[in-house]
């Protein structure tokens, strides 16, 4: 098959910040040291207050560990000209996001001076989950009326003006809240932030869909680059905050390890683990990175995209909707699934997700034949947790590299 095949996408970048990795360098050499950068919570977030490991109520996690990304979620807003009073009690997503599409911009030795604007895009994946900031702001209001009424009636004795200074001394130690951080909480403003920043005037958005959303984000990418509509993209996913409520919602769900272990396709795995981080890619068409004269880290030649349709359940993973997705894959990339070497997996490490995968990847590649396996399976997942819209991000760099 020639490297040139039509429609071939070369990816020329790379950047992100994962558990445990500061850089994809170090995100490279953990999986080859078989790091496991999962742990406990970090201590601003008071997992004591949260943790409940006997689940005896539905308003407390059984289980928070995860793969956190702690101090390593740094952001130097003179760099990147953002106003330092912007940041703090914002969503991180938005900074790290920048972060990671400029240092993979950087990684492609490609800089603003040297690129057109107006034929590069972003696309980021999302999650549209109430995350860290969003949660500061009901905080700042809904949370502090309510509490403030309840002491009222318990107390009728303060006067105003000693709840109003109850408001402020409550008020001052959240996260601060103003009319500078306010666009920092607005889901879909982080491509155009990254847009705004790189000076990149092609289509920017954010795409939610769960699990999927990096690769999706990747997807459009590609079908942009192909038809001609740019000539450079920027495209990944983010998940850089996981507060308590996330994990209690995967809790009630059960998807939870109630061990904190994140074991994927092992006999004993009961549940997953959330995690952290942010991955970027740059992308052209496979002819003009040649013709630039681009690194190539690896080319795409195919994404398959299907939904489960009338699954078991809404939340069930269905074997003909898996199955279509890898068939449509690898006839849109002309590859055979039986010459494939790696299959980097969702492996999410619950229990009917890890069964019906690899009842799909069996029925595409078919049962093994002879004494030794012929191709390797691993879910990068195993290492740094779930992080669900990053997930995909964080699979495709692990297989480029």
């Amino acid at each position: 098959m020639s490297e040139s095949r039509p429609g071939a996408i070369a990816i020329v970048g790379m950047a992100g910040v994962f558990p445990g990795a500061p850089d994809v360098h170090r995100y490279w050499q953990n999986i080859l040291a078989k790091v496991d950068a999962t742990g406990d919570p970090p201590p601003d977030w008071e997992a004591q207050l949260y943790l409940d490991p006997e689940a005896k109520t539905d308003d407390h996690p059984y289980c928070v560990r995860g793969g956190y990304l702690g101090p390593l979620a740094e952001f130097s807003p003179a760099e990147l000209g953002v106003t330092p009073s912007s940041v703090d009690g914002t969503e991180p997503d938005h900074f790290l996001a920048l972060r990671a599409a400029h240092e993979a911009l950087l990684d492609a030795s490609i800089v603003s001076a040297k690129v057109d604007g107006t034929r590069t895009e972003v696309i980021v994946g999302r999650g549209t989950y109430v995350n860290r900031g969003n949660t500061a702001v009901v905080q700042h209001t809904v949370m502090l009326d309510q509490l403030l009424r309840i002491l009222k009636q318990l107390h009728p004795e303060h006067s105003d003006a000693e709840l109003a200074e109850i408001r402020r001394g409550l008020k001052a130690s959240l996260p601060p809240f103003h009319a500078e951080t306010a666009a920092g909480l607005v889901p879909n403003i982080i491509t155009g932030r990254i847009a705004n920043r790189l000076d990149c005037m092609g289509a920017n958005y954010i795409v939610d869909a769960a699990c999927a959303s990096s690769i999706v984000a990747v997807d459009h990418a590609i079908r942009d680059l192909q038809s001609g509509r740019c000539d450079l993209a920027i495209a990944g996913g983010v998940h850089a905050s996981t507060p308590p409520p996330i994990v209690t919602i995967f809790c009630q769900l059960k998807a939870i390890s109630p061990r904190g272990q994140i074991r994927p396709f092992d006999a004993g795995a009961d549940g997953t683990l959330l995690g952290e981080g942010v991955g970027m890619v740059v992308l052209k068409r496979l002819e003009d990175a040649e013709r630039d004269g681009n690194r190539i880290y690896a080319v795409i030649r195919g994404v398959g995209v299907a939904s489960d349709g009338r699954a078991v359940g809404l939340l069930a993973p269905r074997l003909e909707g898996e199955e279509l997705a890898l068939r449509r894959a690898y006839e849109t990339a002309g590859v055979a699934p039986r010459s494939v070497g790696l299959v980097e997996a969702h492996g999410t490490a619950t229990t009917v997700g890890d069964v019906v995968e690899l009842e799909a990847l069996t029925r595409v590649f078919g049962e093994r034949t002879g004494t030794l396996p012929r191709c390797a399976l691993g879910s990068v997942k195993s290492m740094i947790g779930h992080l669900m819209p990053a997930s995909g991000i964080a699979g495709l760099i692990k297989a480029a590299l």
